[in-house]
């Protein structure tokens, strides 16, 4: 169910909930009985940009992401996997895992196909820590910096050149506050 969140909210239709649940046969019942690392970039330093399609509310407006468009992020993703792989095989978590009867690149593998995000995947297997970043990047919903203050919106959030029209949500943030930012847009309103 938590994997369903990673389908955007207006693609939730009955034929994408059905691949989702198609997907999920091919795996292992293993896949299901147990838990799950992430690794987060903390301040990454790729940008990417959003521009309105227009005055239509209705129609969405154009975002292009950049995920590892800087060559730094990519290699801190790739840094942290090897550190999720070195605290999956150390003497501390062995009492946690199975066996050795998956390897680090099965599971790699089995991460891919699942749809964590709707980028094109690779269709081999993962042939490098690189590739598996860019196929499995996502941010959980968690987007931010759409509406920068100073920018956008004036330090008391109102639009600018607006009349009563304010934003106070996520999107007014420069950075990431660095964990789920519930908390923090609660405290703006």
């Amino acid at each position: 169910i938590g994997q369903l969140s990673t389908i955007p909210p207006k693609k939730r239709s009955l034929d994408a909930i059905e691949e989702y649940r198609r997907n999920k046969r091919d795996f292992p019942k293993e896949t299901f009985m147990g838990g799950f690392l992430l690794e987060k970039i903390v301040g990454p330093l790729s940008k990417g940009h959003l521009s309105l399609n227009g005055t239509d509310v209705d129609k969405l407006p154009a975002v292009t992401f950049n995920y590892f468009q800087h060559p730094r992020d990519l290699q801190r993703c790739v840094n942290g996997i090897r550190t999720i792989e070195r605290i999956v095989k150390s003497k501390r978590f062995a009492d946690f895992t199975q066996d050795n009867e998956y390897t680090i690149q099965m599971i790699l593998n089995m991460s891919v196909k699942a749809n964590i995000n709707f980028i094109p995947k690779n269709t081999n297997d993962t042939t490098s820590l690189e590739q598996f970043c860019r196929d499995t990047v996502l941010t959980i919903w968690h987007y931010h910096g759409g509406c920068q203050m100073n920018k956008v919106v004036d330090k008391n959030y109102r639009v600018m050149g607006v009349e009563g029209l304010r934003v106070v949500d996520g999107s007014t943030f420069h950075s990431s506050p660095g964990t789920n930012p519930q908390a923090t847009v609660m405290m703006l309103g």
